[in-house]
Parts: C-alpha cells; sequence; structure tokens
C-alpha cells in the first residue's frame, strides 16, 4: 500500500496542503499519517523566575491542545473520502525536520509532503527551513506545497 506522511505545523498553508495530499490520496487509495511536531519554546529568559515551571507547564499544555487541533483538522478530508489516516503528534526535542525525517524512513513511506513555509518566520529565500532541510535528508520522495 502507498503511505503518505503529511507534515503540518497548522500554518496558513496547511489547506493548500491537505488538498495536494488528498488528490494524491485518493487516487492511489493511499493510506496517510498526519504528524504535527511540537517545538518547544526556550525559558532560559526566565531562568530567575518563581514562576518558570508552572508558565512552562502551561504554554506545553496549550502547544498540545494546538496540537491535536492541527492534525484533527488535517485528517478530515481524508476520513470524508474514506481513506485511513492516523494522525500523530511528536513532542520531543529534535528538529522538525529531523523528526519528519526519521519518521518517515523508520515507518517506511512513499511521500513526505509538507508545506514550503510555516510558523517559524522566513529563514531560507525560497523554502522554509524546515522543508529545505526535509528535501535534503528524506529518505522517501518529497512534495513540497506552496
Amino acid at each position: 500500500m502507498y503511505r503518505i506522511l503529511l507534515a503540518t505545523d497548522g500554518s496558513k498553508s496547511m489547506k493548500r496542503l491537505v488538498e495536494e495530499v488528498l488528490t494524491i490520496a485518493v487516487a492511489l487509495k493511499a493510506e496517510v499519517t498526519i504528524l504535527n511536531v511540537i517545538e518547544h519554546n526556550d525559558f532560559s529568559y526566565m531562568v530567575n523566575t518563581p514562576y518558570t515551571v508552572e508558565v512552562k507547564n502551561n504554554v506545553n499544555r496549550q502547544l498540545k491542545v494546538e496540537a491535536d487541533r492541527i492534525v484533527d483538522e488535517a485528517a478530515s478530508p481524508f476520513r470524508d473520502n474514506g481513506l485511513t489516516v492516523r494522525t500523530e503528534i511528536f513532542d520531543g526535542e529534535q528538529s522538525p525536520a529531523d523528526v519528519i525525517c526519521d519518521y518517515a524512513s523508520k515507518g517506511g513511506y512513499n511521500l513526505i509532503a509538507i508545506g514550503s513555509r510555516g510558523l517559524r518566520g522566513v529563514k531560507e529565500l525560497f523554502l522554509g527551513s524546515v522543508s529545505n532541510k526535509v528535501a535534503h535528508l528524506a529518505c522517501a520522495n518529497v512534495l513540497i506545497v506552496r
């Protein structure tokens, strides 16, 4: 079975990314996994404040809630079309690009689909830093949607 890993951070391009992957997945009757990688903020600047742990825990809870919303929203059109879809949230210290490539490699995915620019800001001229790194490191084909 053809397997697609759709990696999203919930940015504005997610709708276009989902539409493109849906077209491919329907045509190939592919299995789709929606992956969101939670990026944690650096709280080192708060090291001397009494609320560091509480603030960090609150932010991390909010990031998890948002990640759940993102993957559920992205998965809905695939479910509506009768496709097999899984949702995964990775919560760790690795960079998103490394997580995406590792996940695709271990899962035997045929295609990684990712948006060209996400929520990280413009660090590259034409591609976002995550999509650029995935394109260079991935062991599978990569579809970058603008």
